[in-house]
């Protein structure tokens, strides 16, 4: 059984240039390279990190690509980081999905609303 402490994160990072931050506790943050002053944060509960931790151990190789989607997982208690510069399976992939359909639950203070709409003209742009 795996322990996941609200200390522990996971960031996932594909091709495109989005950046997907989770944590232990379920919340998040997005952001693109491209637009580096918008940023948007979800609330605790909004994601589950768990299939993270054995993803990051499981990695298919270290070789990036132009398809391979980037996990980093840290877990505090044992001050360890995995990574895997190209991970398997479509989770990292739902992850990022879910958290660009759900940029309406995302809080950020003070911005949110220009923040949620930048971002998503650079999703709809690359789509």
């Amino acid at each position: 059984m795996i322990i996941i402490s609200d200390l522990d994160y996971a960031e996932i990072e594909n091709h495109t240039g989005w950046h997907l931050r989770l944590h232990g506790d379920g919340s998040g943050s997005l952001r693109h390279d491209q637009l580096p002053a918008h940023h948007l944060h979800f609330p605790v509960g909004t994601f589950d990190l768990s299939p993270a931790r054995s993803l990051s151990q499981r990695c298919r190789g270290n070789k990036s690509g132009p398809v391979c989607t980037a996990l980093r997982y840290h877990a505090a208690m044992e001050n360890k980081i995995n990574e895997c510069r190209c991970v398997s399976g479509s989770w990292t992939t739902e992850m990022m999905e879910k958290a660009i359909g759900s940029m309406q639950m995302a809080v950020d203070a003070g911005s949110s609303e220009r923040s949620c709409r930048m971002l998503r003209r650079q999703w709809l742009a690359a789509r």
